[in-house]
């Protein structure tokens, strides 16, 4: 299992890895784990003795990955299985591969991808390849949403009959309210006196920060006690959003952050009035599941992912439009017994996802692979 991803700066990816080794680990007393690590991490994922981990440079979405990570341990040929979390397998890799595909947007809308022409148009022709390279030689595809799902079909038809649903898990004991710090944590970011609503993700295109400042400052521009706290990770070079966030009415309003700990995320969730997610795409739309755990509501998208995690425990806005966004904004910030249908329907969504579940459905799609079901 490649866990290089899983360092101090939590992603996706490395949550996934993360949670998913320690809920296969004690699921399956038949097997044995080499567990790849960044040269940065200091502590086992799992500690068992059924687990040996290997340090090795680069991170699961590198260029190393593909390039070198095949020159390890002779292609790790005495292994019944190799599994990429993350999308891109190595060349000369010697034994079979799983890989976990996210979503296909490099292939599909590398436009929502980057802001950056050239960057574009280099990682759109790198993932090409990667991608093509990573799904024709598996043995199975694990797709992390139906809408994961259908667009490999479309990308890739002639492998659909590899690929796999199998849904991210939620950690329940983590994102509960009973574990959120309280409100003052985020006093030296927000004022007491102020609310405040939250958007969460890195800031590429596709997640739509540039529409839903917009929307937001439109739908309270007479409420100067609300605030937006925009949790910008991983800033891409984008000089709209960066225009905006200049402008001093928006100044006013929004407070970004590029990266938080833990414990003032869990706070930050749990305190808000309302959690924007209406991206333009998403493979999964984990911070909607995780908002919802913690009570909070949400302004989800139309984009498939997004409804398909979220259901009807989320008021879904069409990402391209300003005024339907800000006028559910106002309507999920107003209506208070829309607000607690939500929450509820928040809740009972949000335990239908199981890491113990997707530990499991890996473990049975390893052993299918390896010839072991």
């Amino acid at each position: 299992m490649d866990a290089r991803s899983v360092v101090a700066r939590s992603s996706g990816i490395g949550n996934y890895t993360e949670a998913l080794l320690r809920h296969m680990v004690p699921l399956a007393d038949d097997m044995r784990f080499l567990v790849l690590r960044h040269p940065e991490a200091q502590t086992p994922i799992v500690a068992d003795d059924r687990v040996e981990e290997l340090s090795c440079p680069g991170e699961t979405k590198s260029m190393a990955t593909v390039l070198r990570l095949g020159r390890v341990r002779h292609g790790f040929k005495d292994y019944d299985l190799y599994h990429s979390p993350g999308d891109l397998v190595p060349l000369g890799l010697r034994c079979p591969w799983v890989v976990t595909l996210h979503d296909l947007m490099w292939l599909e809308a590398p436009k929502l991808a980057s802001a950056f022409l050239p960057v574009r148009l280099a990682n759109g022709l790198w993932y090409r390849l990667t991608y093509r390279q990573a799904v024709a030689g598996a043995r199975a595809v694990i797709a992390i949403s139906h809408a994961t799902a259908e667009a490999i079909g479309r990308v890739f038809p002639r492998h659909l009959h590899k690929v796999q649903v199998i849904h991210h898990g939620l950690d329940h004991d983590r994102y509960a309210a009973e574990r959120a710090g309280p409100r003052s944590l985020l006093d030296r970011h927000v004022p007491r006196d102020c609310r405040y609503s939250l958007i969460v993700g890195q800031g590429s295109p596709y997640k739509n920060h540039l529409g839903m400042v917009r929307a937001f400052v439109e739908a309270t521009a007479h409420q100067a006690d609300h605030k937006l706290v925009l949790v910008r990770r991983f800033s891409r070079a984008d000089l709209a959003i960066h225009r905006l966030l200049a402008r001093p009415d928006v100044r006013d309003k929004v407070v970004v952050l590029p990266f938080v700990s833990d414990e003032v995320l869990l706070a930050l969730y749990r305190h808000a009035r309302i959690l924007l997610c209406a991206s333009h795409y998403e493979g999964f739309g984990m911070p909607a599941l995780e908002a919802m755990s913690l009570g909070t509501v949400v302004l989800g998208s139309t984009a498939v992912a997004v409804r398909e995690i979220t259901a009807n425990a989320a008021l879904h806005a069409d990402p391209t439009d300003v005024a339907d966004m800000a006028r559910k904004i106002r309507q999920l910030d107003e209506d208070e017994s829309l607000r607690t249908k939500l929450r509820e329907a928040g809740f009972q969504r949000a335990r239908e996802f199981s890491w113990d579940r997707c530990a499991q459905a890996t473990l049975d799609l390893y052993r299918a692979a390896a010839g072991r079901g």
